[in-house]
């Protein structure tokens, strides 16, 4: 085969398998119901229980690298600790040992191909098949995700089989030994499979092409090497990955250490005390004693890892505010100035949010002439946006915004400012709620904005006139046009009388059968949250200009 076709397919099963494991986290999250929760808990709710889980799985797939994967999938889901996925990557490489005894005795490998095509094949069509409000739908497609990755590793292993296949080790038969630990670790980190590099070198030491010394230091540079997968897999992860990654890592450059420290006395130790047995059998005995020696050596100190590497691949937090972080509560004049400001930005993240939700563009929005009628009569530009990662920044903002004014209370026993707190307070109470209309109508405007009939076109663009108007308004009394105060209260007026017009669109689309039934319940959804949120915007103005900016 061309050597380009074989990093093409490489470079693919990489892509296949990193992806795999994004998506079985995604899917995982969705499906983790209370039962799968309790299962994995009591699977690693202590240490040792983590850590016979992970010798356990790795027995049942012969792969401590599928198994490591299934640990950092798990830890990046939220649904095991960091202890528990260091207790289980540590049992992983205990049970990975168990493939080279099944080679030793049995001559058997099990082909992991057929169970990802397996696992996709049931995960895919039972996905299909399942409805879309199923709980199954996500069992499913955790499926799918785990044969993702099987399927990547597999393509990984296939691509560089070849290699694998011609590699002559009698061309470095007079190297020293530890030359072997490196060309174990390359031959593992490129067919992905400390298993099948360890089944090359037994089959060697087998034919008596090399010595046992040799096959030793080879098989710890293959236990070292079964790290490469786990930081593949950690790439773009949360901070439990990669942390997770680190142990795996730490435990198996230490563990090599110390093989290779004590390599002399552990080959004379087995030569003695397994003189009759053959050499296949023997490295087998010996990947198995310092993959012990290693658990033994770590295993009290996990809580111990734990605290430390928790200490590592902290994240800077995202600074959701703009003023209040620089001003001090101790000084409640300036305090109260950059809260008022505060205010404002939040007022108008909201308004943004609006917008984006009915794919207008905030600045053209704001852009001075324009009309709501032009506006709307523009091309529409369906955004593609992560609108549950605005409306989390939009709650932490308010949380922020809330946990300030707390603090700055205590400095305030005026009157005036009291009030003026309890009316900023009850300003981002009311923007809360209507963020959390806009939110709630998310898949009502997304069902909408694909409608065919008139009926749900007519509805859809009387929706998007009624956000946009109450958005334009409010911004324009929020910044000191004080004149349109009383042009948000008839917006909203209007938005209350026009109930009876459309619940008459409504009965409309309920009416007519070529719109599906739950276009009807979708329809006065997004009527009541619309109101709502016209609403919640009237009440969230202060009496006065208390939210204009200096």
């Amino acid at each position: 085969m061309p050597s380009f076709v074989l990093w093409v397919e490489a470079f693919s099963g990489l892509g296949l398998f990193l992806f795999g494991m994004l998506f079985l986290e995604s899917q995982i999250r969705q499906s983790a119901g209370h039962a799968f929760k309790s299962i994995v808990q009591r699977a690693t709710g202590t240490p040792f229980r983590s850590l016979m889980t992970g010798l356990g799985a790795t027995a049942v797939f012969q792969s401590s690298s599928v198994v490591t994967l299934m640990a950092l999938s798990l830890v990046g889901a939220q649904l095991m600790s960091l202890g528990g996925a260091i207790a289980v990557v540590f049992g992983a490489n205990l049970g990975t040992t168990v493939t080279a005894w099944i080679v030793a005795l049995v001559g058997f490998k099990l082909d992991i191909r057929l169970l990802s095509y397996l696992m996709i094949g049931i995960g895919g069509l039972g996905g299909v098949l399942a409805s879309s409000d199923s709980r199954w739908k996500k069992h499913f497609g955790v499926m799918v995700g785990f044969g993702l990755i099987f399927l990547g590793l597999e393509g990984m292993k296939g691509s560089f089989g070849g290699i694998a296949d011609t590699f002559d080790l009698t061309a470095f038969n007079t190297w020293h030994p530890y030359w072997f630990v490196l060309i174990g670790f390359a031959l593992t980190g490129l067919i992905q499979s400390s298993s099948a590099a360890i089944a090359i070198v037994q089959s060697a030491l087998y034919s008596g092409i090399i010595a046992f010394p040799t096959a030793a230091a080879f098989v710890i540079g293959a236990n070292l090497g079964t790290t490469v997968t786990a930081m593949l897999g950690a790439l773009g992860g949360t901070s439990d990955k990669k942390r997770t990654a680190l142990a795996h890592v730490l435990f198996n450059i230490s563990t090599a250490a110390a093989a290779l420290m004590l390599m002399d006395a552990m080959i004379w130790g087995i030569d003695r005390f397994a003189a009759g047995a053959d050499g296949v059998v023997k490295i087998a005995l010996f990947h198995t004693l310092f993959n012990l020696l290693g658990v033994v050596l770590w295993y009290p100190f996990i809580p111990l890892l734990e605290r430390l590497l928790l200490r590592t691949f902290k994240k800077t937090p995202l600074q959701v505010t703009k003023w209040i972080h620089n001003a001090p509560v101790t000084v409640p004049d300036m305090a109260i100035d950059a809260l008022k400001n505060e205010v404002n930005a939040l007022s108008i993240r909201v308004e943004e949010f609006a917008l984006l939700a009915i794919d207008i563009s905030p600045p053209k929005a704001f852009e001075a002439g324009l009309s709501v009628d032009k506006l709307l009569e523009a091309p529409q530009k369906h955004f593609d946006i992560a609108f549950d990662r605005l409306y989390a920044n939009i709650r932490r903002h308010e949380g922020e915004i809330y946990r300030y004014i707390i603090l700055l209370s205590p400095y305030c026993p005026e009157e005036e400012k009291q009030v003026q707190l309890l009316t900023l307070q009850h300003t981002i109470a009311y923007l809360a709620t209507a963020a959390k209309a806009i939110k709630d109508m998310l898949y009502d405007i997304e069902r909408l904005y694909d409608a065919a009939s008139a009926e749900e076109q007519s509805f859809y663009k009387d929706l998007r006139y009624q956000i946009l108007k109450s958005v334009l308004t409010y911004h324009a009394v929020a910044q000191g046009a004080e004149a349109e105060r009383e042009v948000l209260d008839e917006t909203y007026k209007r938005v209350a009388n026009s109930y009876k017009n459309s619940m008459n669109v409504i009965e409309s689309i309920a009416k007519n059968p070529a719109i599906p039934s739950e276009m009807t319940t979708i329809t006065i959804n997004a009527l009541h949250l619309a109101k709502s949120f016209t609403k919640s915007l009237r009440n969230a103005l202060p009496p006065g200009p208390l939210l204009n900016q200096p």
